[in-house]
């Protein structure tokens, strides 16, 4: 075992454990390598690292290395790990989790591991791999997202092995096993045709939207976000944040480069991609009307229609719609037309996709239409942006109903 005076002033000490040690703590690298500011407290781990292995040797539990594992599950997340969490500690990431991830986080844990494992210590946990197995495998039956709960219990462990609280995270290996039982399940009972409309069955529900909106059931603003979403074959957060200054009326142009958080707050998109879409020429001449009728609106109520209002408001047009706001208008729709297939704005999306193929689109469009990642079609640039000249939606829409 040594000492060693690093570069930065600081002293590392490094020593191995003795072989049936390391198969006691179920150590994945058979070294201790830790760095202290003080030459002092290099000795003092080095003496404490030579006593636990004795110890350990001659018959005493694991958790001797594992002093700070009394801890409990509950209280370590609440003191250490929520914080750390929330300042980027916990992951490889360069930035920082938003407000709604950290408190999407927090209300997880509220849910799902704290009433499981909340009332253990972290050495119960991390030296009982068999029942937090069987506990998240009980879990993974009835919670399709299981992966995220994985994640999370893997960064507690690894923080509270960071912070010298266990002396190694025993839980990695097994909780990859785990398997996603709900999502599978619900994987094989779900056919492939309830994951989209059908043409047919996506003219009906361009009847009924039109049908709503002449009979007054759909308000203007609400039968025009329909289209948007439907044409732009966007994500709804991003339909919810468009601006004025997004729509170039002149270039014939959208740009989409925004999303909506829950609270209503501007984040960048998937992948924080920003995209100039050819605007359809039906949505345009949708998009030219609700500008005119939203500006006599606003001016009635003593206000300017500026670039910086959002094309889809609520509250006297001073906010932005809520995240739920269009799932809720096509729920409505369904009621007044029981004839109509279940739809939601995300199933609209692949719809889209599915039907722009089925018509003869290539992949590498799609993809670059739905903005993912990872399209292999060579891009056009302007101003490092990517160029859809027709997205799925309206390509779909020429097919079954024709060009205007």
């Amino acid at each position: 075992m040594s000492i060693i005076k690093t570069a930065q002033g600081t002293y590392r000490v490094r020593a191995k454990y003795p072989k049936n040690v390391q198969l006691k703590l179920g150590l994945n690298s058979p070294y201790f390598d830790k760095i202290f500011k003080t030459r002092k407290e290099a000795k003092n781990a080095e003496l404490d690292f030579k006593i636990k292995v004795k110890q350990l040797q001659d018959g005493s539990p694991v958790s001797i290395f594992e002093q700070g594992g009394g801890m409990l599950f509950k209280d370590f997340y609440e003191t250490f790990f929520i914080d750390a969490y929330a300042s980027g500690l916990t992951s490889n990431s360069k930035k920082l989790p938003s407000d709604v991830t950290v408190h999407a986080t927090k209300t997880l844990f509220k849910h799902h591991l704290l009433p499981l494992f909340g009332a253990y210590t972290l050495n119960e946990l991390n030296n009982n791999k068999i029942m937090v197995s069987q506990k998240m495998t009980a879990k993974a039956q009835e919670y399709a997202n299981i992966k995220i709960i994985i994640s999370y219990l893997n960064q507690l462990f690894d923080l509270a092995e960071e912070y010298d609280y266990i002396e190694h995270n025993r839980l990695t290996k097994i909780l990859r096993k785990i398997k996603p039982i709900k999502q599978i399940k619900l994987e094989e009972t779900k056919s492939e045709e309830e994951k989209y409309l059908t043409d047919s069955q996506l003219q009906e529900w361009f009847k009924a939207v039109e049908s709503d909106y002449q009979s007054g059931s759909l308000s203007l603003q609400d039968y025009i976000l329909f289209w948007v979403t439907y044409f732009l074959s966007d994500r709804k957060s991003e339909s919810y944040a468009f601006k004025w200054k997004h729509i170039d009326f002149d270039n014939n142009i959208i740009h989409l480069e925004k999303a909506l958080n829950k609270w209503g707050q501007e984040k960048g998109t998937k992948a924080n991609k920003e995209t100039d879409i050819v605007m359809p020429e039906r949505l345009k001449k949708l998009l030219t009307m609700w500008q005119s009728e939203q500006t006599k609106a606003i001016q009635l109520l003593g206000m300017a229609q500026t670039s910086e209002n959002y094309l889809f408001t609520y509250d006297s047009y001073r906010k932005p719609v809520y995240p739920d706001y269009l799932n809720y208008r096509m729920r409505r729709i369904e009621k007044r037309h029981p004839e109509l297939a279940h739809a939601t704005p995300h199933k609209l999306r692949h719809t889209s996709a599915t039907l722009a193929k089925q018509y003869g689109m290539s992949m590498e469009e799609i993809s670059q239409g739905l903005t993912h990642s990872g399209t292999t079609i060579t891009k056009t640039y302007v101003n490092n942006r990517n160029v859809i000249p027709i997205t799925p939606a309206d390509f779909a829409y020429q097919k079954i109903v024709g060009g205007e």
